[in-house]
């Protein structure tokens, strides 16, 4: 059986994040644990958008002839042998305001699946949120191929468990099928429950959106 039950699930999040806090690696938790479903952990993560094209905002002159990177940086009035990396994320994002990508990441239980999901919501410096097309666009490539063949049955947008709010999901249907398999490939351990789900699972789903684990979390199983 790959599922597991709301206890399972809860006992199983709270050792990880024990495990978590002591690498701190920023996971919190959230909710009441003692009401079913309500309990989930939230992570978040500032990363470099890749994606994105993210030009220099004078990147041609009043010709229209496109500048090399030296010219636009001269227009900003920035000299070559300035710190081109400040260490303040305001002053980066004056001159990228797309270049930093905030990741909200919610661990959460499915009562119809009894499985864990995988919610998250991701949005600009400016705060505005990125769309379903653009999460899309962000799927990592080893997964590409088979997340957006289904798209609409992969990655979608649903209704938070616990918020009630928007947010984007990758969908549960075949989560206890896959997690059934690395049962299997458990033979000879106590139990495939616990911290070792959790972190088998998000291990699994977290890449395919870009979260990774450290490998830490896999030595101390």
């Amino acid at each position: 059986m790959g599922t597991i039950s709301y206890e399972e699930f809860t006992s199983g999040c709270l050792e990880f994040l024990k495990l978590s806090q002591e690498l701190e690696d920023g996971w919190e938790a959230k909710g009441d644990a003692q009401k079913e479903g309500n309990f989930y952990l939230i992570k978040l993560e500032r990363i470099e958008d890749v994606s994105q094209d993210c030009l220099l905002p004078c990147d041609k002159d009043d010709s229209g002839k496109v500048m090399d990177m030296k010219d636009s940086l001269e227009a900003l009035g920035i000299t070559e042998d300035e710190d081109l990396c400040p260490p303040d994320p305001s002053t980066i994002s004056s001159v990228c305001s797309k270049g930093i990508v905030t990741y909200e990441y919610h661990i959460t239980y499915s009562l119809s699946y009894s499985v864990p999901v995988l919610f998250f919501n991701a949005y600009y410096h400016s705060g505005k949120l990125l769309t379903l097309e653009e999460m899309w666009k962000r799927v990592d490539l080893q997964h590409s191929e088979q997340i957006l063949h289904r798209k609409w049955e992969s990655l979608t947008q649903q209704e938070h468990p616990v918020l009630g709010r928007p947010f984007y999901q990758l969908h549960p249907c075949n989560t206890s099928k896959l997690m059934a398999e690395f049962n299997k490939g458990c033979k000879g351990l106590t139990t495939f429950k616990g911290q070792r789900y959790i972190t088998s699972w998000l291990s699994t789903f977290g890449q395919v959106i870009g979260l990774k684990l450290p490998i830490c979390y896999f030595q101390c199983l």
